[in-house]
């Protein structure tokens, strides 16, 4: 699809399309529910870093927040339901510290009244081809216009987004008109059965997270799916199952990719694009799957090691219903681990070897490090020993792409940073009480030689406390984007069960409040909130054009500054080296094909985003179409051709593309031109503080 101007989904809006759908009326919620609600209240007035009051004024915001979370480019609501809600706002205060969560029934119940209003809309809209020789517009940006006065107002809406829709597909030109149609009918049958099958726990989860990011953009209620999900596969990258990545499509559970290694791949028969259909009970009876939401498919699927599931799958090679037994076992998410290769480069006309190491996410088993579990699971545990590897082979030089990499535990980016300084402060950690440093304790570094960190506007939160421990030591040269995301607070995961005063509900899984309760600072004072950490060599990117980071998401926290620590300096990125560093790539890049169409898509993405909408005529459409990267669009098909081929993909830890080749000539530039600065010991932090 197109790289142009609008505005994604809210993150719980893209939840709803994740899983699948029935009645017609919002769920009700049980007592249980409103006990979560009252404790999630308390919990955030006690324990949230601002110590909010949840007001009325909160409570205006809080109804926003849920009726954008709800529709968040305008498309569902009219502007009489949203006149009416409003009018509810200032009570919402008061209703949710007695339980009371009606509000979110009522609004939800319309939503699906005009939901069902705009599916037969969208499908009568389907069934007639569009002119696209109109000279019409789409405007791209939900905060330039209201919610539509009337049904018509909002089938014309309807209509321009369907037409912006099968341009993308036309401009794409892999498709006919009529498989163009079917895919989009496909899409919003899903969809419509997506809005329907929502149950009252998620209904809650998406309400109460309305109200948590009144506060910040990072708190939120987690129910008890989301909580097992990202407990075990996003921090500990394990599960047990049978190791199969499952997609919706049109009503069934589709497989998409085969864990390797996991209970699937070994027992050999299950297979990409077969579709699980149903389970086949102990009894002898069938359980059926189709239409089901792909959460409760995934947790039909998923259970206790040793212990078997029998699939029904249709296949999709033969069509034909097979039954297939699988034992399921502990499913290990190794290709989420941190990867490592060695490059072969030339530098100055020598051979060089280059270390590079790719980290998707700081993840880690606390508990199982602390029992002292020596396959616990642990991204500096994997990094060190992948620098083990890289020094055994003699690399000259390591780089660490933290490009994309989210986040994760605050303990993982200290251990991690810790392989790369002798001792200090990594990270200072500001609560209710005052400001505490975090430091590493730990003698010796397991790479002292030349190191090189990349980043881009999507490394936040954990990735952004290692690239500043890197840039204040002066430690390393930090390459990409203008600047990371910008994500410097930290949340704890508050058990609600657990705040139960009834000892038998401790043990229950009620979900969690993921709760802002700490911000955290530099070495050298300075926040990441909002600024994020500067790369010292900085390589266009469409990214930094694109309203992404922190600073773009509402009720954020601002930046602050508290004092510095000493710490030792590596002074291995002074002024005049990265001044020499950027001179070279900028001449490089002005000669550089892949570079100068980056920037002329760069270009033509900022003409287009300045005129918040899009032409609809197609001469007009196709002159301001932004393609996507051609060695992108190239790598993705060549991963799509392999995947048809085999029943996983491994990710890739380098890429040779336009843009890594320069890194590579900049990391050979870093060796050659700060040499001296590479071959020096640092100065101590004693020393430092007698200067």
């Amino acid at each position: 699809m197109p790289r142009l101007a609008l505005r994604p989904l809210s993150l719980v809006a893209i939840l709803f399309l994740m899983a699948a759908i029935v009645g017609a009326q919002a769920p009700t919620p049980v007592d249980e529910e409103q006990e979560i609600a009252r404790t999630v209240v308390a919990l955030l007035e006690r324990g949230h870093m601002a110590h909010p009051e949840i007001n009325d004024e909160i409570a205006i915001k809080w109804c926003d927040n849920f009726l954008k979370d709800l529709d968040p480019q305008k498309y569902y609501f009219l502007k009489g339901d949203v006149e009416e809600f409003k009018k509810d706002a200032t009570d919402l205060d008061d209703q949710i510290r007695q339980g009371d969560v009606s509000f979110a029934r009522k609004v939800f119940d319309r939503f699906l009244q005009r939901q069902d209003e705009r599916y037969k809309t969208v499908m009568d809209l389907l069934s007639k081809p569009f002119d696209f020789t109109v000279d019409e517009y789409l405007v791209d940006d939900p905060d330039k216009i209201d919610y539509p006065a009337t049904k018509a107002e909002a089938d014309e809406r309807w209509a321009k987004k369907l037409k912006f829709e099968q341009l993308g597909f036309r401009m794409d030109g892999s498709l006919k008109p009529e498989e163009v149609v079917h895919k989009l009918i496909v899409r919003y049958r899903d969809r419509n059965r997506v809005f329907h099958q929502l149950d009252s726990g998620e209904l809650l989860e998406i309400y109460l997270s309305s109200l948590t990011r009144t506060f910040d953009p990072h708190s939120a209620y987690l129910g008890p799916k989301n909580l097992e999900d990202l407990l075990s596969q996003q921090l500990h990258l394990s599960l047990e199952g049978i190791g199969a990545s499952l997609g919706s499509e049109d009503g069934y559970a589709v497989v998409k990719e085969i864990v390797p290694n996991g209970p699937a791949d070994k027992d050999g028969r299950l297979q990409p694009d077969d579709k699980i259909v149903g389970i086949r009970n102990d009894d002898g009876t069938e359980t059926s799957l189709v239409e089901k939401k792909l959460s409760d498919v995934v947790r039909h699927i998923r259970g206790p090691s040793k212990t078997v599931v029998k699939l029904i799958v249709q296949t999709g090679e033969t069509k034909e219903l097979k039954e297939y037994a699988i034992t399921r076992g502990r499913v290990e998410l190794t290709e989420q681990h941190a990867k490592g290769k060695i490059l072969d480069s030339k530098v100055g006309g020598r051979d060089v070897k280059i270390g590079v190491i790719n980290l998707p996410a700081f993840y880690g088993d606390t508990m199982a490090i602390l029992r002292g579990d020596p396959n616990a699971v642990s991204a500096t545990v994997d990094c060190r020993r992948l620098l083990d590897e890289f020094k055994a082979a003699g690399v000259e030089a390591v780089i660490v792409d933290l490009r994309d990499n989210g986040g994760g535990l605050l303990e993982e980016a200290k251990t991690l940073s810790g392989l790369f300084i002798d001792k200090g402060p990594v990270v200072q950690v500001k609560d209710a009480v005052g400001v505490k440093p975090l430091r590493d304790e730990e003698d010796g570094t397991a790479w002292d030689g030349p190191l090189a960190v990349l980043i881009n506007k999507s490394s936040a939160s954990a990735s952004e406390i290692f690239a500043g421990v890197i840039a204040d030591y002066g430690r390393g040269l930090i390459i990409g984007d203008a600047s990371t995301f910008g994500k410097g607070t930290v949340q704890s995961i508050v058990n609600i069960g657990e705040q139960s005063s009834r000892r038998r509900e401790k043990a229950k899984n009620r979900g969690a409040l993921k709760l802002t309760i700490q911000q955290f600072f530099r070495a050298n004072g300075d926040s990441t909130q909002i600024n994020g950490v500067a790369p010292h060599v900085h390589l266009p990117s469409l990214r930094d054009s694109m309203d992404v980071g922190e600073g773009k998401m509402d009720n954020a926290l601002k930046f602050q500054k508290v004092a510095p620590l000493a710490h030792d300096e590596w002074n291995r990125t002074a002024d005049d080296l990265v001044a020499a560093l950027n001179a070279r790539s900028a001449e490089r890049r002005k000669d550089d094909a892949g570079f100068q169409k980056l920037e002329s898509r760069i270009k033509q993405y900022l003409d287009r985003k300045a005129k918040h909408q899009i032409p609809l005529e197609e001469a007009k459409f196709k002159a301001e179409f932004i393609p996507d990267d051609e060695e992108k669009a190239a790598e993705e098909k060549e991963k799509k051709d392999k995947r048809a081929k085999k029943k996983y993909v491994e990710r890739e830890v380098w890429i040779s593309d336009f843009y890594n080749d320069e890194i590579l000539r900049i990391v050979g530039d870093y060796l050659t031109l700060g040499s001296k600065a590479l071959a020096a010991a640092p100065v101590k932090a004693a020393d430092v503080a007698n200067d």
